[in-house]
Parts: C-alpha cells; sequence; structure tokens
C-alpha cells in the first residue's frame, strides 16, 4: 500500500510539474464542483502549479445539523471523491479541507433536483423585426473571465439572431446581444451591439482576458456607433444607421461604410472603458480577395467583413488583443495593448504592403496564438502562416486558406510545436493541383513535416493523441483515413465520425471526442466510436458544425467542462465529468497556450484549446 501511494505521489507531482508554460495571471480559487451521478455526489476540485506535491485533502460533509468526515485517509492521489453515501437529498454542503484549512465548499439547496450537469439560468432577449424579417435570438458562442476578482469565473454569452448572416448574403440582421453572467445566473450585464455591427460568425469576436492585470477580466470586441454598453451609454453616434437600405444595391443591409472602432469593456459593469479606431479600415472594399478556398474577389463587402482575434503575450509579460481582418487574399493583423485607461496601438502587419505578398491567401477561419519560436513571447498563426511577437512576418507556408487547425505537441520526440490543418482546393487551385487537403507543418519554422491530398477539398480536421498504440496525436480529416500525426502514414481506413472538437473527460491522458451533443471515445481496437455522454435536452450551435457553446477545463480537476445551451434557451448547462481520476494535475487553464485558446475558442469557425505540452 505505501508502495502504491509513493508511486502515485510522484506520478502526481511530474504531472503538476509538467506545466510547460504556467499563466498565473489569474488568482484562481478551488473551482470546486459536485455533479450528481446515480445516487451519489461525485466532487472535484482545482490543483495549482503552485500547490505543494503532497498536498492532502479532506472532504467533509454536513447535512441536519451534523458534520462528518467523508474519506478514510487523506486525498493525494487525485483531487476528486464521490461521495456514495449522499443519498439525493437536500439540504447538504460539503466542505474541501486542507491542512485544516477550508479551501471550498459546494451546496445543495432543499428540494433541489438532483442532475449531471450545472445550470445557469440566461434571459433570453426578446426578438424583434427588421425590414419586414421577424427573429429571435439564441444561445451562441460563449467565453468565460474572473470579471469581479473572487478567484473563480463567469460567464460571457453572445445572443445571436436568427436572421444572422454570412459576409457575402445580402439582408438585415438583428442586433448581436452579449451578456456576462455568474454560474448562480445573476446577470451582470448586457451590452447591444447595435444596428452598425452586422450578425454573424464572420464578424463578432470577443475576447475575455484580464489585459490590465488588475485582477478583474475585461471584455475587447469590434464596435460601431450606437453600441450600448451594459450600464445604458451609447458609443459614438446613436442615431447613426450606416446600413444600405437601397433594396437594389449589392451591398443591401450591409454596412460597407461608416466608422468602426475597438472598445474594452469593464468586466464587472459591462461599462466601455476605452474606444479606438479600428485598425485596418475596410477600404477598398475590393482589396481582400485572393486564389484558392474560395478566394475570388467582391466589392461588396463578402472579403472584407471577415474577421478572426486572439489575445497574446506579446512582450512575454502582457496580454495584447489582436484584431485580425481578411481571410483569403490580404490579411490584415494589428496589436494593441491595454493599460486600465486606454487602447494603445502595438503594430500592425499588412501582406499588401510590398515584399510581403507571400503571406496573402493563408489565413484561415480561425487562428491560434503560442510561443512557436521558444523566445518566451507569442506568436499569432492565422491558418498558413504566422506573425511574429514583433509585429513582422514569421514565415509563410504556402498552403493557403482552411477550416480548421489545431496546434499542440502533435509530434512525439520532436522540438517545439507542430501545426496540423485542413485546407480548401477550389477553382483554379484544383487544376494547379499545388495546395494539399491535409498537411503538418512545424511551429517554428513553417517547414511542412508531411502532406496529402493535393487538390483535394478537405473542411474539417483533429489532430490529438486518441490511440495509445501510436506516439502523439493521430489526425483525421474528411479526406482518408486515420493517420499518423508523425508520418502522415495511414494506420486504418477507419476514423472517428466526429471530426469537430475533443475534451479530455475521462481519467486517461487520451483526449475524447465532442461532437453536437454527445461526448464519446475511440476505441481503437473495434475501430469504432463508443458514446460516453449525450447532454439530453441540450442543443449545439454553429448549424453543421455542431459546437459547444465552451469546452474549457473551468471547474474542478484537470478534466475538461462542456457548456451547451437548453432546447428552451432558459440555461446554460455546464457538464463535468464524473468518472473518478487516479492521478491529479494543475488546472489546464494554468498553461498560457491552453488559456489563450480558450480565449479565441468563439472567433470564427470554433477551434479545441490546446495545450503547450503533450498530456501523460
Amino acid at each position: 500500500m505505501k508502495k502504491l501511494l509513493l508511486i502515485a505521489l510522484l506520478m502526481a507531482a511530474a504531472a503538476v510539474r509538467a506545466v510547460a508554460q504556467p499563466y498565473l495571471g489569474e488568482r484562481l480559487g478551488r473551482g470546486m464542483v459536485g455533479i450528481w451521478s446515480g445516487a451519489a455526489m461525485f466532487l472535484s476540485w482545482r490543483m495549482l502549479p503552485t500547490d505543494p506535491d503532497t498536498m492532502a485533502f479532506d472532504v467533509y460533509r454536513s447535512a441536519g445539523g451534523r458534520e462528518v468526515r467523508l474519506n478514510s485517509e487523506p486525498i493525494v492521489a487525485s483531487s476528486c471523491f464521490a461521495d456514495s453515501s449522499a443519498g439525493a437529498c437536500g439540504p447538504a454542503r460539503w466542505r474541501l479541507v486542507s491542512g485544516g484549512r477550508t479551501l471550498a465548499e459546494w451546496t445543495v439547496g432543499a428540494g433541489e433536483q438532483p442532475r449531471p450537469y450545472i445550470s445557469v439560468p440566461i434571459s433570453r432577449p426578446r426578438g424583434g423585426t427588421v425590414a419586414g424579417e421577424s427573429y429571435t435570438y439564441s444561445a451562441n458562442d460563449c467565453s468565460v473571465g474572473d470579471l469581479d476578482g473572487d478567484g473563480e469565473y463567469e460567464i460571457v454569452l453572445k445572443w445571436s439572431p436568427s436572421n444572422s448572416k454570412r459576409p457575402p448574403q445580402r439582408g438585415f440582421t438583428g442586433n448581436t446581444i452579449l451578456d456576462a453572467y455568474k454560474l448562480d445566473g445573476r446577470r451582470l450585464w448586457r451590452i447591444d451591439l447595435g444596428v452598425n455591427i452586422r450578425s454573424g460568425e464572420c464578424t463578432t469576436n470577443f475576447l475575455v482576458f484580464d489585459f490590465d492585470g488588475d485582477g478583474r477580466a475585461e471584455l475587447c470586441c469590434k464596435t460601431a456607433d450606437g453600441t450600448v454598453d451594459g450600464t445604458g451609454r451609447a458609443i459614438g453616434d446613436p442615431l447613426a444607421d450606416w446600413r444600405t437600405h437601397d433594396e437594389n444595391s449589392p451591398t443591401y443591409g450591409k454596412i460597407v461604410r461608416g466608422p468602426e472602432y475597438l472598445t474594452v469593456f469593464e468586466g464587472l459593469t459591462g461599462r466601455a472603458l476605452s474606444t479606438a479606431a479600428y485598425i485596418p479600415t475596410r477600404y477598398p472594399l475590393d482589396g481582400w480577395g485572393g486564389i484558392g478556398g474560395n478566394g475570388g474577389n467582391d466589392s461588396t463587402g463578402g472579403r472584407s467583413d471577415r474577421f478572426t482575434a486572439c489575445v497574446a503575450f506579446l512582450d512575454g509579460k502582457r496580454p495584447s488583443p489582436v484584431m485580425v481582418r481578411g481571410w483569403y487574399g490580404r490579411t490584415v493583423v494589428a496589436a494593441w495593448t491595454f493599460d486600465g485607461d486606454s487602447l494603445r496601438s502595438l503594430w500592425t502587419f499588412d501582406s499588401s504592403v510590398p515584399g510581403l505578398q507571400r503571406f496573402s491567401g493563408m489565413g484561415n477561419h480561425n487562428l491560434s496564438v503560442a510561443d512557436f519560436d521558444g523566445d518566451g513571447c507569442d506568436e499569432v498563426c492565422v491558418g498558413a502562416m504566422t506573425v511574429d511577437n514583433d509585429g513582422t512576418g514569421l514565415y509563410s507556408t504556402g498552403l493557403r486558406h482552411g477550416d480548421a487547425m489545431h496546434v499542440g505537441r502533435l509530434v512525439a520526440g520532436r522540438s517545439g510545436l507542430q501545426v496540423f490543418g485542413v485546407h480548401e482546393n477550389e477553382g483554379r487551385r484544383v487544376a494547379y493541383l499545388q495546395t494539399p487537403a491535409v498537411a503538418m507543418f512545424d511551429g517554428a519554422t513553417g517547414r511542412v513535416i508531411w502532406q496529402d491530398g493535393a487538390g483535394l477539398d478537405a473542411g474539417r480536421g483533429v489532430a490529438a493523441d486518441i490511440d495509445p498504440r501510436y506516439p502523439g496525436a493521430e489526425c483525421w480529416c474528411s479526406v482518408g483515413g486515420l493517420r499518423r500525426g508523425d508520418t502522415g502514414q495511414a494506420i486504418s481506413r477507419s476514423k472517428p465520425g466526429p471530426c469537430s472538437f475533443i475534451v479530455y473527460w475521462d481519467a486517461d491522458p487520451l483526449s475524447e471526442l465532442l461532437d453536437r451533443t454527445t461526448i464519446s471515445k475511440w476505441d481503437w481496437q473495434q475501430e469504432r466510436v463508443r458514446p460516453l455522454l449525450e447532454a439530453d435536452g441540450c442543443v449545439w450551435i454553429n448549424g453543421s458544425k455542431g459546437n459547444p457553446c465552451l469546452s474549457a477545463d473551468i471547474l474542478g480537476d484537470w478534466r475538461e467542462e462542456v457548456v451547451w445551451p437548453s432546447a428552451d434557451q432558459k440555461e446554460l448547462r455546464i457538464y463535468s465529468t464524473a468518472i473518478p481520476a487516479y492521478s491529479r494535475r494543475p488546472s489546464l487553464m494554468t498553461d498560457r497556450q491552453y488559456r489563450l485558446s480558450v480565449a479565441w475558442q468563439n472567433v470564427g469557425y470554433n477551434q479545441p484549446p490546446h495545450l503547450s505540452f503533450e498530456l501523460k
């Protein structure tokens, strides 16, 4: 028994030290959470990189005026505990103790129904009518941040109108709404982005992060005349309407003129703190086209209104909001800093500048941020090219535009980070057969490690460790079967059907599959998908992409939570695993690359977060 305990402690210590690039900017609490699993209450809590390797925990339950310690021995090998004697009744309170000090509590109220998720009540905005068309709202992307400085995360939710549009589509949309909620459902504020921000997945990217280091997160996003902050105050001209109202115009319902802004809002109140002119402007409207991946060009706002965004530690110390405009042709990356009072432009990278043309046409519908070159500072990979932390071009792979991308230590035994992506081949690119459907390249140099499917079009793809028989990640996409991440060689013609998100859900270090409202595991022996959880009564977002509102390690131990809206749009449901773990690790949110991945998850075509190190 003592030998097993020693082994468990050594494994836990190794896991804690595995955080490659700690992010300690959030003063997180224990994030204790309780999930009903049958008649048992499954409790888990957060480990931090600063915790000593030998840290031990006790769990107490009080009910009916009597408190008992539940664990017979100190909990040292994990950060979870299943209270199988709890029954399914309340009220009851569980208390987490270490060194005689209470670290966290979890409470179930009288009459509270047992359920396998945390319910966060939300307030659905009233719909409306625009240009004779009625619309309603549905819960869409979420992000998290410690908005009030209490050491736990709050949720920022985007409400999307049913008449949202893609940039090429004509027509009006309802306004995009952003809400902030405590996990008990208390709404902190509501921001209405107004009529001059067109609603759609390519338009509103919202960043939730503590940009000024005061211990409370802010919200940063693109705004316009008539945006109303969380205190009811309008930005710019509250009466301005820059939409095209001429039904015969190719830009009918679009916004192709008028000022554009970037605003930082206070996380606690939603109050606009600083607003600056957005960089770059949309002009010239016909200056954003390209080739490959449905490139083309237009002068109707279809190409100019393609946005992504992220947070990056460009100097290795302070987080900066970074805004990206343009995917298919011209790409402009604009970095900012916020000091608590004002936004300030740091640098702008523009692929239309002479000498930088090789960086054009390389933008994805998404991006990633990591310290690719190992200098302690973050770079921004917008798809098939990466911008260095100082605003210069690091490299361009020439692989062109794509819809999905994964960044991490994907190739075992290889130093640094690797980028796996799928790429579109449409129009003239098919004839040239120059762009692969799928490729893996070195994150520091852009050198292609392997590629396949020249001239084929792959819309989705995933890289994750799902098969323990092979080192590193396995890869699959809409072209071909399951591949090795290190060589690209085929493992099997069979592959997981889910090809979108991944999640850490069970007790092993392999990734599970997250698609629509189902979490499943790849059975590598039977070559089939085995369901682990079906979120009954929930719906997914973003149409055929089948995304959750958010997947991230926001509560409990190192496994990840998944947030979906209920079908009636009355609540967000946070699902957390109730599978016992036999190892413990720091919260994944204390890995910088992972935390930044959560910040940009709502951007464009959503992608799951990845760690900067290989989980073992």
